[in-house]
């Protein structure tokens, strides 16, 4: 018999392909609340005789296979629940049957090539923060059906994306939903729950990330590669695990396998009776001669729960060259740098148990519409990670721009994490030009964002630094309090990346 979740997929197709008339058609129902309360309550009657009964009922009708879709999303609402939940003649076999597809495949559908059908409340299960659904607006190309769901959500196989390059063709790349099964301590969605996050920017020198520049078919090109400063690391997991981290991060490309080595065994160290549940380590990588800029998200026994590949390049203008001071070998400023990276095809959706669900946007990736935007308002994620490789954050700068917008719109929490090297070459760059002013002291290496119950509403912001002069010790932690965070304000800076 044809499963519930099976049945969903063939009307979300339907409704999907006739998007227009399903816009018109919520739109009337929201005003006649008799038809819509009527159609809901014999979709319901159909579904308790059997997922056929259902099917035979709703035959080419537009406002039945709406209702039978919305009647799918109802029965799945015991699953969501964090509290026990009594549904009027619950079908246990068929729900039973929906547990097992989750915990095997990570899907409620049978069919993958569908893409994957999965619970929709992220935000913690939507209890600090609820943004339940979005109404049809205005504007019909932001109208989509999944708004009209409030249980099921559907990660797409695969999205289109913006160009790799400028000039390029537009990507099409994979999106995985992954459920990590484990033994969980903490239930993130408990309003009580405060997490410390630990934030350690490992290139703290500008020696500690050397930026290589070379030519190639007539273009310069630019890869940064860290330094082995595994001590550090291994000392500042410890430390943050003395201070109560619950979940820390790593820069974009300010780990090399031997530090990500160390951080692995600090992290055994703490799994017995530590706090650290996860660790994010942006890593350079080389694969098949190309570099790779990779984030790969570690659990509490060092393993590797996960990895995100960045999925396009920052490409360096001539203003940012000089910000940097990157020269070729002649010692002539660059007009322009490629990021000389292998781009990824897949991005990954986490759901990890003690966190929350996880989507990662690696520096350049955070500020693209296409799929970031669509990731943190879509995919309804409790956290927006984001790894950067720049100078020093502040509330000012593109970071704060494109984070608090996707708090926003995502009603997600986001964290952008830096280290420090581009900030001494950006001091140097200033002394040699005469700006004192724009020197900078107290690197920013953290920035959190907390989203406001009003999409209009600016989220809270916090922004944790280190000094540049003496960084020790080397790492910064914050507990997630945003009630003592301001607003961030506003309009932010177009500046940066």
């Amino acid at each position: 018999m044809q499963h519930p979740a099976d049945l969903f997929m063939e009307l979300w197709r339907r409704l999907q392909a006739r998007r227009d008339e399903v816009r018109t058609l919520a739109q009337g129902l929201e005003a006649d609340h008799a038809r819509a309360g009527r159609l809901a309550d014999e979709a319901a009657e159909r579904l308790r005789h059997g997922v056929p009964a259902l099917e035979d009922w709703t035959g080419s009708w537009l406002d039945r296979i709406l209702a039978a879709a919305q009647a799918i999303d109802a029965w799945f609402a015991p699953l969501v629940s964090r509290y026990d939940f009594r549904a009027d003649a619950p079908l246990p076999a068929e729900r039973l049957e929906a547990r097992r597809r989750l915990n095997r495949d990570g899907r409620f559908n049978a069919d993958p090539a569908d893409g994957q059908l999965i619970l929709r409340p992220g935000l913690l299960a939507r209890a600090m923060n609820i943004r339940e659904t979005a109404p049809p607006g205005s504007d019909p190309d932001a109208f989509d059906p999944v708004d009209l769901f409030t249980n099921l959500l559907v990660v797409p196989p695969f999205l289109t994306i913006g160009a790799e390059r400028e000039g390029d063709s537009e990507r099409r790349i994979a999106v995985e939903y992954r459920r990590l099964a484990m033994v969980s301590d903490q239930d993130p969605g408990d309003p009580a729950w405060k997490p410390v996050i630990g934030v350690v920017p490992l290139a703290e020198a500008e020696d500690d990330l050397a930026i290589h520049q070379f030519r190639r078919d007539g273009e310069d090109w630019y890869d940064p590669a860290p330094r082995d400063v595994s001590r550090r690391a291994a000392d500042a997991v410890a430390g943050l695990a003395a201070r109560g981290a619950n979940f820390i991060l790593f820069p974009e490309v300010s780990a090399g396998p031997e530090t990500v080595s160390a951080i692995q065994q600090a992290l055994r160290a703490q799994a017995v009776g530590g706090p650290i549940r996860y660790a994010l380590v942006g890593v350079r990588e080389v694969v098949a001669g190309r570099p790779r800029n990779r984030a790969i998200l570690l659990d509490r026994c060092g393993r590797m729960a996960g990895s995100q590949t960045k999925l396009h390049c920052w490409d360096l203008d001539g203003d940012q060259c000089r910000s940097y001071d990157l020269r070729d070998r002649n010692g002539r400023l660059l007009d322009c740098a490629r990021e000389d990276i292998g781009t990824g095809d897949r991005f990954t959706l986490f759901d990890l148990p003690d966190l929350g669900r996880l989507a990662v946007a690696i520096c350049e990736d955070l500020g693209r519409t296409e799929p970031s935007a669509w990731i943190a308002s879509g995919m309804m994620v409790d956290w927006l990670v984001t790894p950067v490789m720049d100078s020093g954050l502040t509330t000012e700068r593109w970071q704060a721009k494109e984070g608090g917008e996707s708090s926003r719109a995502g009603s997600c929490r986001v964290i952008v994490a830096n280290s420090m090297a581009l900030s001494h070459r950006f001091n140097r760059y200033c002394r040699t030009n005469g700006e004192e002013d724009m020197v900078i002291e107290d690197c920013g290496v953290a920035l959190l964002f907390q989203p406001r119950a009003s999409q209009a509403g600016a989220p809270h912001i916090a922004c944790l630094t280190l000094p540049l002069s003496d960084p020790a010790p080397g790492y910064v932690c914050a507990r997630w309090t945003p009630g003592d965070w301001p607003a961030l304000s506003g309009p932010e800076s177009e500046g940066g990346e």
